[in-house]
């Protein structure tokens, strides 16, 4: 009896750590702030020239995959409708030959390999997918999840093309 008292209390307490360190991460927002500079380890095709573009850095994981497979397509969209002005690059720390199998959906912006301390270290993230918007001089405009919530075709977007057109302009 004396053991599950200790783990019912043990068990909130960390809970309770779990809260406060979600709290922590929505206080260290990145927003105005200069989008810190890591190491890309791999490049899954051709690397993204980003010079002179808004940046949508989306930080995405396999095991969330799927969240991933409701926001590749719009983020695929927003590339492309956006090309002009912006890049969309997808960063995991996931193993390059699993990232590699995925076929459907197909991502057809730039995607990279980045080491894991880079999500836990530097940006402590908490849950996937986590997106950054980046303007031509580094400094994030925007962040959050892409996907706000909906399942299959209801799906409703933090950021939708307005918004994203609207923060272009910036």
């Amino acid at each position: 009896m004396k053991r599950l008292i200790l783990a019912v209390v043990l068990a909130c307490y960390a809970l309770g750590s779990r809260a406060q360190a979600k709290e922590e991460v929505l206080k260290r927002s990145l927003l105005g702030q200069k989008f810190p500079t890591f190491e890309v380890q791999e490049w899954l095709g051709e690397k993204p020239d980003t010079k002179g573009k808004y940046v949508l850095v989306d930080f995405w994981n396999i095991l969330a995959y799927p969240v991933v497979r409701r926001t590749v397509p719009h983020q695929n969209h927003l590339a492309e409708k956006f090309k002009d002005k912006l890049c969309v690059v997808g960063l995991t720390s996931g193993d390059p030959y699993i990232v590699s199998l995925i076929v459907d959906p197909v991502i057809e912006y730039y995607n990279g390999i980045i080491d894991y301390k880079v999500e836990e270290e530097l940006f402590d993230i908490q849950a996937y997918p986590v997106a950054y918007l980046v303007n031509p001089e580094g400094i994030v405009i925007w962040e959050g999840n892409v996907l706000k919530e909906g399942q299959g075709e209801r799906n409703v977007f933090n950021l939708t093309e307005e918004r994203l057109a609207e923060l272009l302009t910036k």
